[in-house]
């Protein structure tokens, strides 16, 4: 059965969840894990679209929260990742410190995922090194040749663009 809304959303945003101290890391995975669990719930079920404002919010404004959504990217798959890609820029949130894990989807995922994951690294408001542009155009130009004429061929082409920009 699954918890009413309103109990994730206080689930969420309860203070306490993420000023807690844990006494053993078990406990403190659990949690996470849990907290994990809400957050893709309620950004990716579509019952829970009404609160989408709220979340989104809170992802702006708890940073823990939105490392725990840089932690689900990385799990999920498929259409939760594209959801969960897509909140990254609705909550305008500055995944900077995240580039290399949105490159990769980039490089790796299926034409609409990839394209939340650019749409994120086209809203990212940090820099990034020179060596760290430089290393992820080296790995973008091995694989574009072979995509050039593809429409993920012209999501690279940007991602390059946006590299050089910051180099």
């Amino acid at each position: 059965m699954p918890l009413n809304r309103d109990l994730l959303k206080e689930k969420l945003f309860d203070p306490k969840a993420f000023n807690t101290v844990f006494i053993n890391i078990e406990d403190e995975n659990k949690a996470k894990r849990e907290q994990m669990e809400i957050l893709i719930e309620l950004i990716c079920d579509e019952r829970h679209k009404s609160d989408r404002t709220e979340v989104l919010a809170f992802l702006k404004k708890e940073p823990q929260a939105a490392g725990l959504l840089m932690t689900a990217i990385g799990e999920s798959k498929g259409e939760n990742r594209k959801k969960l890609l897509t909140a990254c820029w609705e909550a305008d949130l500055d995944c900077t410190p995240h580039i290399n894990m949105f490159a990769e989807i980039v490089m790796k995922e299926d034409f609409p995922i990839a394209m939340e994951a650019l749409t994120s690294i086209e809203n990212m408001h940090g820099l990034i090194t020179n060596s760290q542009a430089e290393e992820l155009l080296n790995r973008i130009m091995e694989i574009y040749p072979q995509q050039a004429d593809t429409p993920k061929g012209h999501l690279l082409a940007d991602l390059i663009e946006l590299l050089r920009k910051w180099q």
